[in-house]
């Protein structure tokens, strides 16, 4: 039998929460909202939407979601089916990836999963495509999830490698900060269309010495969402790398991508990946960022 979705339950009620819950209600389906903000809310409390939505939707700040998957875990019941989707795509301390947080905190009971791609929330505001890939520990999800996410618009396909698409969505936040100096540099598109092909070794590399499949990098959730924000002024990480390149960044900026950039550092030697390696000392040790056009010149 397959499973049914009566409503979902969409936790942060930011862009991309606000985006994905407007495609869901177009598609006819119910969605519930829970913000720390309580004008962006709909139920009052994260238990709410736990006890009454089987699908939830983490569309929240990556180093909040530790403290959302305890709370989650906390109301969790052996009874109920329930997915917990992060679409989070960053780390936390030590490089924690979502998909290991998620099987850390929650109990065995709860199916897991994530959700990453190009999914810019001000183009599935307006109506245009979105795509995604889906990984999660029990595919009985994916059918009934593809074909409500195709009817809102965005298309969806599965990956086994949810490692993989976990790194991917994390790596991709740490070269948009590249395409973002690139852009505030003025280098042109001939530079990013190197710079793509450099992004994308790298990310196939770090893949790989994360024991996962350094062929996802080549898909959606790799190349299609690096390339998706690395052009877009929409992306966040995009608009950090800019603004270090122009000289205006403010010093106290946080974002996914300065967060996973770090403890990248500190999990692993960068001076193995150059790009990335590049970003760290421009960001972290006042490095020039004519370093990333001298990089890409002699790459």
């Amino acid at each position: 039998m397959e499973t049914t979705i009566p409503q979902f339950g969409i936790i942060g009620g930011g862009e991309l929460g606000g985006a994905l819950g407007q495609a869901l209600t177009k598609a006819r389906a119910q969605v519930i909202y829970y913000d720390k903000d309580p004008k962006k809310s709909t139920t009052a409390s994260i238990d709410d939407l736990v006890r009454s939505c089987p699908v939830l939707l983490l569309c929240i700040p990556s180093w909040e979601v530790k403290t959302v998957l305890k709370q989650i875990a906390k109301t969790a019941h052996p009874n109920e089916e329930r997915l917990v989707l992060s679409l989070s795509k960053g780390v936390e301390r030590e490089f924690t990836t979502m998909d290991a947080l998620l099987s850390d905190i929650l109990p065995d009971y709860y199916d897991t999963g994530v959700l990453y791609g190009p999914m810019i929330a001000e183009e599935i505001m307006r109506g245009r495509r979105a795509e995604g890939i889906l990984a999660v520990s029990n595919n009985q999800w994916f059918q009934p999830l593809r074909r409500i996410f195709s009817e809102a618009g965005i298309g969806l396909d599965v990956s086994g490698d949810m490692r993989g698409v976990t790194l991917c969505a994390v790596l991709k936040n740490i070269y948009a900060i590249a395409f973002g100096l690139s852009e505030g540099m003025h280098l042109g598109l001939n530079s990013k269309g190197k710079l793509a092909v450099m992004a994308l070794r790298e990310m196939k590399q770090i893949l790989a010495d994360g024991k996962a499949d350094p062929r996802t990098a080549e898909g959606i959730a790799g190349l299609g969402d690096l390339l998706a924000t690395g052009f877009s002024e929409n992306s966040f990480n995009y608009r950090v790398g800019k603004s270090l390149a122009e000289g205006i960044a403010d010093e106290h900026i946080r974002s996914e991508g300065l967060v996973a950039l770090d403890e990248l550092g500190r999990k692993m030697d960068l001076k193995k990946y150059p790009l990335a390696h590049a970003v760290a000392t421009i960001v972290f040790h006042y490095g020039e960022p004519r370093g990333l056009s001298e990089l890409i010149a002699e790459a």
